[in-house]
């Protein structure tokens, strides 16, 4: 029988999503995909692209980059809790990744000063260089004051479970086979009027568009079994900034988000790190519209 290592790597991607500023142990880690560990490396980077190492530092430099932005920590202190021995080793590690120090990303004052040293790192020359650049998507910027209005709301999610399907690339590419297989497994299973959600896990201004994590998602009851081709998950709930929108063509993606941030920032609502979503009220397939809700964790 045909051995499908992707399914097999699958729960390996997401315990190293959760557990990448912990100490790893080899075996455990490919016990998980019930490989040996001397064939665990070629496989994992075959089917991932990166090499275990070049994962899991990438990880740590984009999450260490947000944490320093948004919640302004020592620079040593996330050093600590991110593995490094000392902040030298961090703050040579972070140089390398990005060509900007440490202090540049913590010293920001707004998230447009942030996105815009991003763009200008050497990560975002990168991207620029090898056409993944995706500054439509979220660029954080707004040109005129952005005024509460009877669209935009903080609202509560309860927390439950999700069923998703994974996309891993460009932000908006390759969403329909995706959305297909969420719902030939919804569909018998009694799932189909459930909620719909698209998580974004990554910024595209730190994370290279090919590696971009969607998750192509339903709301379904806590403890929901699912199948081989669906994976399953925590739905952590709690507050959200939502924008409720009506988009008629693809491209008003990339605006709307933009108009959403912008009231972010305007507003002053303090973020945190659960990923944002679009919750879709409606989508016609013929047309393409959708009502859609942008939504933006808030504490």
């Amino acid at each position: 029988m045909k051995t499908d290592y992707h399914q097999r790597i699958r729960p390996v991607l997401r315990y190293l999503e959760a557990n990448f500023d912990q100490p790893l142990n080899l075996e455990d880690v490919a016990l998980q995909a019930h490989l040996s560990p001397y064939h665990f490396h070629r496989i994992f980077k075959a089917v991932v692209g990166e090499t275990l190492g070049d994962f899991m530092r990438r990880l740590k430099m984009e999450k260490s980059a947000s944490v320093l932005f948004y919640h302004k920590r020592s620079i040593t202190e996330v050093a600590l809790d991110f593995g490094f021995s000392s902040s030298q080793a961090f703050a040579k590690a972070f140089k390398q990744h990005f060509g900007l120090t440490a202090s540049q990303v913590r010293e920001c004052q707004d998230i447009e000063a942030f996105s815009q040293l991003m763009r200008n790192s050497k990560i975002g020359h990168t991207l620029r260089k090898n056409g993944n650049e995706q500054s439509d998507l979220l660029p954080y910027t707004h040109e005129k004051s952005m005024e509460w209005s009877k669209n935009m709301a903080i609202e509560s999610f309860t927390p439950g479970g999700l069923a998703y399907v994974r996309v891993t690339g460009p932000y908006g590419q390759n969403y329909p086979p995706a959305v297909e297989k969420l719902y030939q497994w919804a569909g018998p299973a009694g799932f189909a009027e459930c909620p719909c959600i698209f998580i974004y896990h990554d910024n595209p201004e730190l994370t290279p568009a090919e590696k971009c994590r969607t998750d192509i998602a339903l709301l379904v009851p806590e403890g929901t079994e699912v199948g081989k081709s669906i994976e399953y998950t925590h739905f952590d709930g709690g507050k959200y900034f939502t924008s409720r929108r009506t988009v008629t063509d693809q491209s008003q993606y990339g605006h709307f988000w933009n108009e959403h941030m912008g009231c972010v920032v305007e507003q002053g609502l303090e973020t945190d790190q659960r990923p944002c979503f679009e919750l879709y009220h409606h989508y016609d397939p013929v047309t393409h519209h959708a009502d859609v809700s942008f939504c933006t964790a808030v504490v």
